[in-house]
């Protein structure tokens, strides 16, 4: 099953470029919208905020999820076991002193509950703050956040493990006409894994605290009215706390399409990249890296789909990294003005490039469920059911099992 995300990747690729470009071949009005995206998010935000006195909005929501849980998509990890819930409070207040500036404070204090309530519950946060300029050809967002959460990690240790970080910097986009604009992000982030939870003799996930720069850029350029062209560059470099030989540089050079029609949108980047390893006689990767997108809405039916090739670091051994293919599939159906249901399949490989005790390592995780969603004026409710299963040539490290996933969101 090697390389059969990678092949899958290139195919939808091959096959959505055709289709954007004839899509293209169709479109004949230039788009004249000035606005800048992360003005109209702002400004979306501010409209759905629950009180507003003045010059001051709060934006106030309750949910309950399993950690480790997105909305883009899920794997359990071996905690999901048993019961294991997340409790969310997320408030943001904004600030709005002129129509220009906003500034925004934002807390999400959690509490999460896991197996044994005495040995595994835990208080965890993210704060952060922003200061949002809007000016008539430039937006530019200067952030600072500090989280402490627990999130799920699926490669390596299968389980989820105490995350600790400290974010700065700016991001924004500069839109020099009304078809031609840059995206562009800067930021410095320092990770820590304070719990080592995996028993003596095992390697500690410590071994993955670091520092790291990275920037992006991407020039865009939306040459018709449904569809934007883009190339994009990341840089970063990586500095390791307790195990220098992992310091290394990513390079990423790619090049892509957005199309929207209303109804569909789809989203494609790849190009190749390359995570180089400062320290002699390690070895270093290169290849094709990319994801693709896309969603379509067709009467009461959604359907999503979304293939990713990316790489991160490895705790193992000789591994440094490993080369992560995840592929996700999602149908829902609007049975009624309040109840929703929906099915998704998530699949992940991942394989690591030094052969361990003479052989590959390679992990497979999947999780296939169903499910609905049923809301009452400001309370939604829902419950995902599914099959997981974990399967390495590593060790034994298998796992398999039904999981339940609990959703729950009330708006004040």
């Amino acid at each position: 099953m090697y390389g059969v995300l990678e092949r899958l990747s290139v195919l939808i690729i091959a096959a959505a470029l055709p289709a954007i470009s004839f899509a293209q071949t169709n479109q004949e009005l230039r788009d004249r919208d000035p606005d800048l995206a992360g003005a109209k998010k702002v400004a979306a935000d501010l409209q759905q905020a629950n009180f507003h006195a003045g010059h001051f909005y709060l934006l106030s929501r309750f949910r309950i999820a399993d950690a480790g849980y997105s909305e883009t998509s899920y794997l359990p990890t071996g905690n999901g076991g048993g019961l294991s819930l997340t409790v969310e409070a997320p408030h943001r207040l904004y600030y709005v002193p002129h129509r220009k500036t906003v500034f925004t404070a934002e807390l999400t204090p959690a509490y999460h509950v896991a197996g044994d309530l005495d040995d595994d519950s835990r208080i965890s946060y993210l704060a952060r703050g922003d200061a949002h300029f809007l000016f008539n050809h430039l937006y530019l967002d200067v952030y600072t956040l500090r989280a402490d959460q627990l999130r799920a990690h699926v490669a390596d240790v299968n389980a989820l493990a105490r995350t600790r970080e400290d974010e700065s910097g700016v991001a924004g986009e500069w839109k020099y006409s009304s078809r031609t604009s840059t995206n562009f992000a800067l930021r410095y982030r320092e990770t820590e894994y304070p719990d080592d939870r995996f028993g003596p003799g095992q390697t500690p996930l410590a071994l993955l605290d670091r520092n790291e720069r990275n920037a992006r850029v991407a020039f865009v350029h939306k040459t018709f009215p449904l569809t934007s062209l883009f190339v994009s560059g990341e840089a970063s470099n990586y500095g390791f706390r307790y195990a220098s030989y992992k310091e290394s540089t990513r390079r990423f050079f790619g090049a892509g399409a957005n199309y929207d029609n209303g109804r569909t949108q789809v989203r494609v980047e790849a190009g190749p990249g390359t995570l180089d390893f400062k320290a002699p006689g390690e070895n270093d990767f290169s290849g094709i890296l990319g994801s693709v997108a896309a969603s379509r809405a067709n009467g009461r039916w959604t359907y999503i789909g979304r293939v990713n090739r990316d790489v991160g670091f490895s705790i193992y051994e000789a591994n440094n990294y490993y080369i992560a293919d995840s592929a996700h599939a999602g149908v829902s159906y609007t049975a009624t003005r309040r109840l929703t249901l929906r099915g998704n399949v998530t699949y992940e490989i991942d394989n690591y490039d030094t052969p361990l005790n003479g052989r590959d390592r390679r992990d497979t995780i999947s999780f296939t469920s169903v499910g609905f969603n049923y809301g009452v004026r400001r309370l939604r409710a829902g419950v995902d059911v599914g099959w997981y299963e974990r399967d390495s040539t590593y060790n034994g490290d298998v796992d398999s099992g039904i999981r339940y996933v609990l959703h729950l969101s009330f708006t004040p």
